[in-house]
Formats: structure tokens, C-alpha cells, sequence
């Protein structure tokens, strides 16, 4: 079982992390406005990668780099990748508020996948608060004709690969250090962006979006580290809920730079999920405690 220290660790990365992806995603959804998705992806995927290989070996990881590939780490970053693509594409065509709160499904995704991967036991409590939680997120996304956003699908697909992910990153436990977890998650979010370029018209970068763009990228690989960091050995029952952290900063970062202001059922929809994660959350510590007042075999 991991250790409080870890789950410490792991929030405090966790926390930080989101806040990195905010000024990342704003940075990244002024670009949006004038350049394809897909040239975005890719031009900040390859600085991404080139910043955290640097890093890498300058910290004596050179090697790892290119010995470290696994299944495992290779499905991890395809999962991260495809989270990604997913991200952006909505972030091009949604208020970034909304697609925070759609975002937050992916802890009650965790949970509910954890049963599958991890045999973890999740009682009906957590269900029904699992439950609540996804049709909070239907209130976010608006399943009715007249106010329907496709891209609030694409934003949920994306928080699906994201839970997946971050299932991948428990696996991978200590096998690997995180900056080179990293490397190839950028490496992955890059071989994504290439896909679409070859079906875009290409631009040129103006310089100060070209700087912009690398500002974002030193962000974003910030935040790819943290999050190996963060979900890495820790019960991620208790670590996920952390992410709700991003409505917040997303929040402000949508409303200072774009003057953004989710609407009633969305700000609905998100305390749902947020409620739900938070009693799931309070629901695995009463489960700690149970499990803890249990006396020890007799010998």
C-alpha cells in the first residue's frame, strides 16, 4: 500500500501540475485563433521534446532514453497523445472553463477503471457518487439539439485517454524515472501532431507566436513531469480528485484573458462532479480506517 508521504508528494505534483496546464492552455488557445491544430501540436510537441531530452540528459538519463521503451511506457504515452489531441482540438472550439469542467470525469473514470485494472473494491457508495458525477457532466456537455457541442464529446474522449493514462503511470511504478516518462509522452504528443499537419495547410509562425508557442511548451513539459510524478506509486483514489484543482485555475485564466463565464448549467454540472469526487475521496478514507481497525490475525 503506498504511503502517505507518497500521496503527499503526489498531491502537491498534482496541484502544481494544473497549474502549469493552465497557462500552457491559455497561451495555447490564443495561438488557436490564427494556426490549425495539428501545426500547434506538433511545433510545440517537437520544443517539448527537445526542452525535456535536454533536461534528461543533463541529468544523466542519455541512455534511458533510448533503452527505456516498453509496452507499458508505450502505452502510456499513446494514451497521452491521444488525451492530447483530443484536449486541443475541443480547447479550439469550447470556453475553457467548460472544457475544464468536462475534464473532471477523468478521477471518476479512474476510480471506476481501477476495478478492472487493480481488482480495487469499490463499494456502492462510490458508484452512485460515480454515478452523480457523470451526469453532472451531461449537464456540461448539453446532450439536447439546441445546445449540443460536439466538442465537448471530443473534450470527454480526451479525459478518457487521460484516466487511462494515468492508470498506465501506477503500473509503471519506479521502473522508470519521470523525466524520461516525460520525453516519451512528449515524443508521443508530437508523432499525434504530425498526423494532422500532413492534412493541414501549413503557416508560418510570426516570431512572437513562435515565442508564445515556447513559453507554452515550457509549461506543458512542466506539467507532463509533474503528472509522472504525481500519479507514480500513490493510491490514485486519493491523489485523482486533486486534478478539480484545474477548474479553478482554468477558471481564472479563461475569465482574465478571455472574460469567459461558464453558464448555470455548467457551474451545475461541475459541482456535481466535484461533490462526487470529493465523497468518493472521503469514502476511501472511511474504507482506510475500517481496513486499519480490523485487529491482526491470531498466530
Amino acid at each position: 500500500m503506498s504511503t502517505l508521504s507518497n500521496n503527499q508528494r503526489g498531491i502537491i505534483a498534482i496541484c502544481a501540475c494544473m497549474a502549469s496546464y493552465t497557462v500552457n492552455d491559455v497561451l495555447v488557445k490564443q495561438i488557436l485563433r490564427d494556426y490549425p491544430i495539428g501545426e500547434v501540436i506538433f511545433v510545440r510537441g517537437v520544443m517539448c521534446m527537445l526542452l525535456i531530452g535536454a533536461v534528461a540528459v543533463a541529468m544523466g538519463y542519455a541512455t534511458m532514453l533510448r533503452s527505456a521503451m516498453s509496452r507499458l511506457l508505450a502505452a502510456r504515452s499513446a494514451c497521452d497523445g491521444l488525451s492530447t489531441v483530443g484536449f486541443i482540438a475541443a480547447l479550439a472550439h469550447m470556453p475553457l472553463a467548460n472544457l475544464a469542467a468536462v475534464l473532471q470525469i477523468a478521477p471518476l473514470m479512474i476510480t471506476a477503471l481501477s476495478v478492472a485494472f487493480y481488482r480495487e473494491v469499490v463499494g456502492w457508495r462510490r458508484w452512485t457518487a460515480i454515478g452523480i458525477g457523470f451526469c453532472g457532466a451531461l449537464l456540461v456537455i448539453k446532450p439536447i439539439p439546441s445546445q449540443f457541442n460536439i466538442w465537448a464529446i471530443v473534450g470527454a474522449a480526451s479525459a478518457l485517454f487521460a484516466a487511462l493514462r494515468e492508470l498506465q503511470t501506477r503500473r509503471i511504478g519506479h521502473g522508470f524515472p519521470a523525466i524520461v516518462v516525460a520525453f516519451w509522452a512528449s515524443v508521443a504528443i508530437t508523432i499525434c501532431g504530425a498526423f494532422f499537419v500532413a492534412a493541414e495547410e501549413w503557416r508560418m509562425f510570426a516570431p512572437g507566436d513562435l515565442f508564445q508557442l515556447f513559453v507554452a511548451a515550457v509549461f506543458v513539459g512542466i506539467a507532463i513531469y509533474l503528472l509522472a510524478v504525481g500519479f507514480r506509486d500513490v493510491d490514485l483514489s486519493v491523489v485523482a480528485p486533486f486534478r478539480y484543482a484545474y477548474l479553478i485555475t482554468s477558471g481564472i485564466g479563461g475569465y482574465i484573458v478571455f472574460r469567459e463565464l461558464p453558464d448555470g448549467l455548467t457551474v451545475a454540472g461541475a459541482i456535481l462532479i466535484v461533490g462526487s469526487g470529493i465523497y468518493i475521496l472521503h469514502r476511501e478514507a472511511v474504507r482506510k480506517r475500517m481496513l486499519a481497525a480490523k485487529p491482526a490475525p491470531a498466530e
